[in-house]
């Protein structure tokens, strides 16, 4: 397949008079524009074309979710964000009995290989705060305890990033387990204190999620300012920061303070789409 006719869009600016080679479903070539034609050569018509969108924060769409676990689900939700651009995502579970949340992970081992999109899982929950705990239930949240964090550990295949609050006991502990085992750890849903989220990061915690969101901040102990999770992860070039840029979640001015603190590299943007996404106003929909 040839695209052709398009306003390419590169980290660095945007180029005219090229065109996109495709094979197997990815960029094979990008060359300079030809007078191509036939059956597969599509004209773009001057519009802007992209790599395709990786989101490693997505609960769901069209009344979908994640933790429904099943492949009907799981290709709704890809299919319906690729009307979007996402070509690759990480389904994410929300905080549920550990069962439920294994039943996510058994599921997308056995149909991971059917679906293209499924990059692998997100864990979102329930190693998190109630303090911080959001949208989550928090009757469901734990304390991230060694025979929790081994049953996850079970399915390291398929899981690509925990959402973790450092300051949980038995959360330092944790971090060194997933790392070990090769997931990612991201701080999130967490009330940490300074001390609390430079810990995690001295264990291997190199992303936060969904940036300045149910993320503790800047507080007052005794006489003193001391910063939270929010001050460590823009204070850290390491850690890449999810950020929510709908203009609902994060302010505008939020979003540029974290452009300017992280760079365009330090800076990972997802969508967060709950089973909600997709629906018409005025829909119903449940968070687990």
């Amino acid at each position: 397949m040839i695209l052709t006719n398009a306003r390419l869009i590169f980290p660095d600016g945007i180029r005219d008079g090229l065109e996109v080679v495709a094979e197997e479903r990815k960029i094979a070539a990008i060359r300079q524009q030809a007078r191509a034609r036939g059956k597969d050569v599509i004209d773009l018509a001057g519009n802007y074309l992209t790599p395709g969108f990786i989101d490693p924060h997505v609960h769901g769409a069209l009344g979908r979710d994640t933790m429904d676990a099943s492949v009907e689900a799981f290709q709704a939700i890809c299919d319906f964000h690729a009307s979007g651009g996402t070509t690759s995502l990480l389904l994410t579970t929300a905080t549920a009995p550990l069962e439920n949340i294994v039943d996510v992970l058994k599921a997308v081992r056995d149909y991971r290989s059917s679906i293209s999109a499924v990059a692998g899982v997100h864990i979102e929950g329930p190693f998190i705060s109630k303090a911080r705990c959001g949208a989550q239930r928090a009757e469901f949240i734990q304390e991230p305890s060694p025979t929790g964090v081994r049953q996850f550990i079970e399915y390291a295949d398929v899981i690509k990033r925990v959402t973790i609050a450092p300051e949980l006991p038995g959360a330092l502990e944790a971090i060194e387990s997933f790392r070990t085992h090769g997931v990612s750890v991201s701080g999130g849903h967490s009330d940490a204190w300074d001390e609390d989220a430079r810990a995690a990061f001295d264990r291997g915690m190199r992303s936060v999620t969904h940036t300045f969101n149910c993320m503790s901040s800047v507080r007052r102990r005794g006489v003193y300012r001391v910063g939270g999770l929010l001050e460590l992860a823009l204070s850290e070039p390491q850690i890449s920061c999810e950020l929510i840029a709908d203009g609902h979640h994060v302010s505008p001015t939020l979003m540029k303070m974290l452009y300017r603190a992280k760079g365009r590299d330090g800076i990972c943007l997802v969508t967060d789409a709950t089973a909600g996404a997709g629906l018409p106003d005025g829909s119903r929909f449940s968070l687990f």
